[in-house]
Formats: C-alpha cells, sequence, structure tokens
C-alpha cells in the first residue's frame, strides 16, 4: 500500500467499527478471543498491581474489562468513537470509577509527537488489532513512546500459516485487514527491536481456538504473543 493510501484504511476501520459497534459484544469468537487475550497477558505479567496500563485499540472493552481488578488504572484508546462510547457505558453500568477505566477517542499518530499530556504507562497492551494496522513500525514506536522506564509493550495477534490463516477473516474484511493472514512472530519481533526503544523482545504462541471458516469445516488458528521491555536510560 502506497503512503498516500493510509488514510483512507485508518477511516474504512473507523467506518466499520463505528458501525458495528452495538452489536460488536453479540459475537461469541470476538468475546472469546478476547478472553483468552486478557488471561495471556495476565499469565504472562504476574503482578500488575499498581501498574497503569494502556489498551491500545480496546474496541467495546472485552479485554480491558477482564484485566481492570488486577490494576491501578486502564485507558483504553480507540480511533472509534461508537466504540469508545461502548466501552464507556460499560464502565458506567459496572459502577467502576472513570479514574481506574475509561475511554477516549484518539487516533495515536508517531508525527503528532506526545498527544497524552505527558502520561506514561507500565503496560500497554494490544491485542488482535494489529493486522488492521498499514505501518506497524511507526505505531510501534509511537507505543514504546508512551512506556515508562522499564514498562512493557504486548502484542496480540492471528499467527500466520500459509495453509489456513488467510481464511480467518473470510473475503468480505479485506477492505479493512492491512495484514490479511496475520503475522509470523519474528516478523513483530523485528519490528519491536527496529524501535531502539524496546529490549529482550520474545515472542510465544499464546493460544488456539477453533472457528468455522466453511460449512461444515472447522479450522485451528493460533494466536501469538509478542512482548518487549522499554529500555532504560541512566
Amino acid at each position: 500500500m502506497e503512503a498516500n493510501e493510509l488514510p483512507n484504511i485508518a477511516e474504512r476501520n473507523k467506518e466499520f467499527f463505528n458501525n458495528e459497534s452495538s452489536t460488536y459484544d453479540a459475537h461469541p469468537t470476538r468475546v472469546l478471543c478476547a478472553k483468552k487475550c486478557a488471561e495471556a497477558i495476565l499469565k504472562e505479567v504476574k503482578d500488575l498491581e499498581g501498574y497503569e496500563v494502556m489498551d491500545f485499540a480496546c474496541g467495546t472493552g472485552l479485554v480491558s474489562q477482564d484485566l481492570c481488578a488486577h490494576v491501578k488504572s486502564i485507558l483504553g484508546v480507540d480511533s472509534s468513537q461508537n466504540m469508545v462510547n461502548e466501552y464507556n457505558k460499560k464502565v458506567w453500568q459496572q459502577g467502576i470509577d472513570k479514574e481506574e477505566m475509561q475511554a477516549i477517542c484518539l487516533e495515536l499518530k508517531e508525527s503528532e509527537g506526545d498527544q497524552l499530556n505527558g502520561r506514561k504507562f507500565d503496560l500497554i497492551v494490544c491485542a488482535s488489532a494489529y493486522h488492521h494496522l498499514d505501518d506497524i513500525n511507526s505505531i510501534t514506536g509511537m507505543l514504546a513512546s508512551y512506556l515508562k522506564q522499564g514498562g512493557e509493550l504486548i502484542v496480540l495477534d492471528l499467527k500466520k500459516d500459509p495453509e489456513v490463516s488467510h481464511k480467518f477473516h473470510g473475503g468480505n474484511k479485506d477492505h479493512i485487514v492491512s495484514h490479511k493472514g496475520g503475522f509470523y512472530p519474528e516478523e513483530l519481533e523485528k519490528v519491536f527491536l527496529a524501535t531502539d526503544m524496546l529490549e529482550n523482545v520474545s515472542s510465544k504462541v499464546a493460544f488456539s481456538f477453533p472457528k468455522q471458516i466453511e460449512k461444515d469445516k472447522e479450522h485451528i488458528f493460533e494466536w501469538f504473543l509478542v512482548k518487549g521491555k522499554k529500555i532504560q536510560t541512566e
């Protein structure tokens, strides 16, 4: 994709998720995947007490709501206003203090510099969204810049398998998926290292789950986790 096309896919994603927001949580596969992502994060970072967390591309808050009880605060960030509205509606309905969990509609961009008034995070997570993003190098560098020294960035996404992973989204979502079929883990490891801000970069298969793609045929898809730690400078 050419650079001058970047706003197009961003706008297409925004429109798609604005339209999907009210029924997003009605899809069992989405809910199951988010729950497994949250479980993988909690397993990877065992003690989150006192952590300030950003959930990037947070959607309706499916991952955030499972992390909230374990952290000091969690800020959801998403470019879709309607998804953010659904997220904050859940917070209000569950009686959670907005200082502990809330979402904002913001399209974070590396070129814009600090858009969060100096706020930094102990942990930034992004679950099942990287395949929608075109310039993952820029996004990863931007996310790393919002980490505290020693903070961690964790991304979970579909593991590429040439045999089946391209079938996960079907043909009706090509217009919003930049990386059809997901990623090879080593691909994202290189992206993390290329920021020159992250160290101790590693990846692993986080979980797998079945999804029916074709009539009477189920495929097993794998999600992987890649993490990196913000380099501490003296």
